[in-house]
């Protein structure tokens, strides 16, 4: 089948034959968590204990080319050292380990490999979390842990799978904790996990699982062997209705296919769909069609077609002294790029060198659909961008907007069905490629693969398989040319016996028999429909069609445009866009039936989700003729004239007068008159049929104008594009609903000039800056507020006419709200450091303890938008003394307060070690003797924070007041422990000169 590939670039390994370590003994445990994970994580690592008994990689989808400051975050949570999951590195106990975001990270051999994410690309199957949890699965050291986080989509969840096949333990999130619930909900909807915790209730269970004593829950304890029992069942259907065989195939990349059609027809239990796939055909269609991932390019790894070229191509040209020609074999060819690669080069040689020789190549694929497409040679021209221009220029032609292989090219392939597993290979091949397959088949499938592909070899001929299949041939059969590339000779037969194949075909048993003969008469008796591409090449017929599909006279062709009658054809093709574009079906009726002659069929469109990247590139085609009795009466010749009719007797009577009145010569005049009138006609008819061609071309293109611009309208009035358009006089004249986020509009308000309405929004240049475009014809932009504080960036843009006059101005509104309030806290943060950093520096340089902590109270109150007062105290003993920011005569009040649970709040926030809060001092009850202290000095809120010294010594309090009543925010709160924290440094450095 095609290759289930895993990214845009092949792993980086290392050479096959390094040492094999020693299986690591440690339990390593794998953390996945994606969006809202920081904030688990923080949770997780603050709850674990300072010693742990297992490694820990932590797994996190990050965008290449970034810097992550995860490791920096995760030492600020646990005293567990940190490091870098590097290339080689051996997991040890009590450590941390974070993968670069640059990086896909594996185990293999007891130690850290690494491979480039480039681009950031990731293959269907094999993703961040997934690549590890698979490779960790495999490891062969102690039971594997699993854990799951916050996060979207169903990232992890196939890796959960391969850590429960193997014995491993996987702990959720629970939902209801996540900020993102969907990566834990896909794991706990498929029934794959053993605990379902909150985070801090995670790291409890993290130790106990780490205990070899720990036995897991008996609820999923017979998990596996559903889930396999499920997947052997899907994967007999597939074999049954694609006709190639996926039991060899590792687990983990057929079950995130069959999660992505599952995430597509909202079904999540893994049984509930197989019985879905057994009842529908068009589901089990679409599942077997996404499954194929045809990733590849034109000379993948240039380096590795530079070793293919010296090493092996060139001297097969040059050292046959058979002359005969050079055969090779592609197995999973997918859309044919890498065997069109190889057709290039050996061309190449032959030519460079002039030899007198010939080549083949069998390219073959378990998938006929790719099959199909490999064959006609057709690529975008970005497809090529690996392919140099002459060479581009030598073998490609333009063909409808995109290149294809000439034929004296395509002549040298040959494009065949053809399953590697199941069906009998080539024989007496020069060069066998078979890149990125073998990585996905199970261990014992692998080694039927190599006995295959080594019998197909010719006595010297070579296999490659690239660098991403680690696999030691020496003294297999084969001598090793390229150990990067993995490029081997055949040299002698494999030890040990011949290995072959037993492929598990359905059996000819009664009920196999049955299912074969139902889907038969399905295809044969069923309405009549095709299933077709997004190029509307016909791919499969069900029914009956033989009266509606019929092809025409000259070169043969698939495309159902041109089956159907030639009046259906464009505005068919259009449909089919228009259907797959909305992703709706779509139903054409009234046309004409070529059997009735009537206008009484109907056409249905259903577009499919058939691939795992979420592409609607599949459309069931449904033709239904609607039932219409037409009466027919024979021809009533009785008022003929010139009829000739029977007499009872039988014998004919003739009406001699009136046959006299024709003549010869009128017979000849009017057979001419009818031929000319016949020529006439013809030509009449070609001419209505080039205006008839012209309207569809004319309809087409106006089906089309007309559907972008709805298109547009759509996008405009979604509600998230703020637009108005204004003319020259100012009047208003289009907007979007979205406008009347800014502006009190109504649809009776077209053709109101800008100055009569209202705006919400503070902006007084705004008419200026109008009348300033109308005149410069230049841009014009400011940030502007709204009553309800939000933020917006206007934009007024001048609009010229076809002409090039300016007929009006478009204005536009960004809320820029998040990015405003987010700059303000930059500003805010920044003042709140710079002010630590100059108290600190004062009290360094010998500043007195009321002047360092001046400093602060002064940040304190400028930075802040309200009323509010600050002061610092200081405990003496059991006695608080003002220290700075109220007046002599309220310090003269407070000084000597008792450090007690009976005190004020300055006072009880250092007798008990938290904040006190007091929103209106005048209806605490702790302040009714005290509340003659508040009016006097005009104040009703009053919070005390205690300030303490990193050991815990409680030194003083930081107090607020405020002249109305008021509650503290999250941002209130922030400050003071910051300003707390750095108070306790700067008292107890004077406790300890004093």
């Amino acid at each position: 089948m095609a290759e289930l590939q895993t990214s845009p670039m092949e792993p980086v390994m290392k050479p096959v034959m390094e040492p094999v370590m020693e299986p690591v003994n440690v339990p390593i445990v794998a953390i996945g968590a994606s969006a809202g994970g920081i904030i688990a994580l923080q949770k997780l690592f603050q709850a674990l204990p300072a010693n742990l008994p297992f490694a820990l990689v932590v797994l996190q989808h990050l965008p290449p080319g970034h810097p992550s400051g995860l490791a920096t975050l995760i030492a600020k949570w646990t005293p567990v050292p940190t490091r870098a999951a590097t290339n080689g590195a051996r997991p040890e106990p009590n450590c941390v380990y974070i993968p670069s975001p640059d990086d896909i990270l594996t185990l293999e051999n007891s130690v850290f490999r690494t491979r480039p994410a480039q681009g950031g690309g990731r293959r269907p199957g094999i993703d961040t979390i997934d690549a590890f949890l698979e490779s960790l699965a495999l490891h062969e050291g102690r039971r594997p842990i699993a854990v799951i986080l916050s996060g979207t989509g169903m990232d992890g969840t196939a890796g959960a799978l391969c850590i429960r096949k193997a014995g491993g333990i996987v702990i959720v999130q629970d939902p209801l904790t996540c900020l993102h619930d969907g990566m834990p909900l896909a794991v706990i909807q498929r029934g794959i996990h053993d605990h379902v915790l909150p985070v801090g209730a995670i790291a409890r269970q993290l130790m106990t699982c780490s205990d070899p004593r720990y036995t897991r829950p008996a609820r999923s304890a017979g998990y596996a062997g559903v889930m396999s029992g499920t997947l052997n069942r899907i994967i007999a259907m597939i074999r049954q209705q694609a006709g190639f065989d996926l039991s060899g195939y590792k687990p983990s990349p057929l079950f995130w296919r069959i999660q992505q059609r599952m995430e597509t027809r909202k079904v999540w239990s893994f049984d509930d769909y197989a019985c879905l796939v057994e009842d529908d055909p068009v589901e089990l269609e679409a599942l077997v069609r996404g499954i194929p991932i045809h990733v590849t390019e034109f000379f993948r790894d240039a380096e590795a077609w530079s070793a293919l070229h010296e090493s092996v191509l060139t001297p097969l040209v040059g050292t046959n002294a058979e002359k005969r020609p050079i055969r090779v074999w592609t197995p999973a060819c997918s859309t044919g790029e890498e065997a069109y690669s190889a057709a290039m080069l050996l061309d190449e040689i032959v030519q460079e060198d002039n030899a007198q020789r010939d080549f083949q190549i069998f390219a073959t694929d378990a998938a006929p659909e790719l099959v199909a497409t490999a064959s006609r040679g057709l690529f975008r021209e970005d497809a090529l961008a690996a392919i140099p221009a002459a060479r581009r220029a030598h073998y490609f032609y333009k063909a409808g907007g995109a290149l294809r292989v000439k034929r004296f090219l395509r002549e040298k392939l040959v494009f065949v069905p053809h399953d590697l597993i199941s069906d009998p290979p080539f024989s007496a091949l020069d060069l066998v490629t078979c890149r990125n397959l073998l990585i996905y088949l199970e261990p014992e499938t692998v080694k039927d693969v190599l006995s295959i592909l080594h019998g197909a070899l010719r006595m010297g001929g070579f296999l490659f398989l690239g660098k991403s299949e680690p696999y030691q041939l020496d003294g297999q059969g084969f001598e090793t040319v390229s150990r990067q590339w993995n490029i081997y000779r055949k040299v002698g037969p494999m030890p040990g016996p011949e290995r072959k194949i037993t492929s598990q075909r359905p059996g000819s048993s009664r009920a196999t028999q049955a299912r074969s003969a139902l889907r038969v008469a399905r295809e044969r008796f069923d309405i009549p429909s095709v299933l077709i591409d997004d190029e509307c090449s016909v791919l499969r017929i069900y029914g009956n069609t033989e009266n509606i599909l019929s092809p025409r006279a000259g070169e043969p062709t698939l495309k159902l445009t041109d089956l159907v009658p030639q009046q259906w054809a464009g505005h068919l093709h259009l449909s089919v866009r228009e259907a797959l574009a909305e992703r709706e079906p779509l139903t054409l009726t009234n046309l004409r039936d070529r059997v009735t002659g009537e206008d009484s069929m109907s056409v249905r469109l259903t577009p499919l989700q058939t691939s795992t990247s979420n592409v609607w590139d599949r459309l069931l085609v449904t033709f239904i003729r609607e039932p219409h009795a037409r009466e027919r009466s024979d021809a009533d010749d009785a008022d003929d004239p010139h009829a000739m009719r029977s007499s009872p007797d039988g014998a004919v009577n003739v009406d001699w007068k009136d046959q006299a009145c024709i003549s010869r010569e009128e017979l000849e005049a009017s057979r001419e008159e009818l031929q000319a009138l016949n020529e006439e006609l013809k030509a009449s008819n070609e001419q209505l049929n080039e205006s008839n061609e012209e309207l569809n071309e004319a309809n087409i293109r106006l089906q089309q104008n007309i559907a972008q611009l709805a298109m547009q309208s759509r996008v405009l009035q979604s509600g998230a594009v703020m637009t108005l358009f204004l003319d020259q006089d100012l009047k208003l004249r289009w907007f979007t609903p979205a406008m009347r986020e800014v502006f009190s509009l109504k649809t009776g308000d077209v053709g109101r000039s800008i100055a009569d309405l209202v705006p919400r929004f503070e902006d007084r240049a705004f008419l200026k800056d109008i009348d300033d475009v109308l005149q410069a014809a230049e841009p014009r932009e400011a940030a502007v507020r709204n009553n309800e504080n939000k933020h917006y960036l206007r934009k007024i843009y001048p609009y010229v006419s076809e002409a090039g006059a300016i007929a009006g101005v478009a204005i536009t509104f960004a809320d820029i709200t998040a990015r405003t309030r987010a700059e303000v806290a930059l500003r805010r943060n920044q003042a709140w450091l710079s002010a630590q950093k100059d108290a600190f520096q004062a009290a360094m340089n010998g500043a007195s303890l009321d002047r360092s902590l001046g400093i602060l109270i002064r940040t304190l109150v400028s930075q802040a938008d309200d009323d509010r007062r600050c002061a610092f105290y200081i405990a003496d003993g059991n006695v608080l003394h003002h220290v700075v920011g109220m007046t002599a005569s309220y310090a003269r009040c407070v000084d000597g307060f008792r450090i007690s649970p009976e005190s004020l709040a300055c006072g009880l926030a250092v007798a008990i070690g938290e904040p006190v809060i007091t929103p209106d001092v005048l209806n605490e009850p702790r302040w009714q003797s005290w509340t003659w202290l508040a009016q006097q000095f005009g104040y009703r809120g009053c919070w005390s924070f205690p300030v303490e010294t990193s050991e815990g010594n409680l030194v003083g309090s930081l107090a607020m007041y405020f002249e109305k009543p008021r509650a503290p925010s999250a941002v209130d709160l922030e400050l003071a422990a910051a300003f707390t924290q750095t108070a306790g440094i700067i008292i107890w450095r004077y406790l300890q000169s004093v």
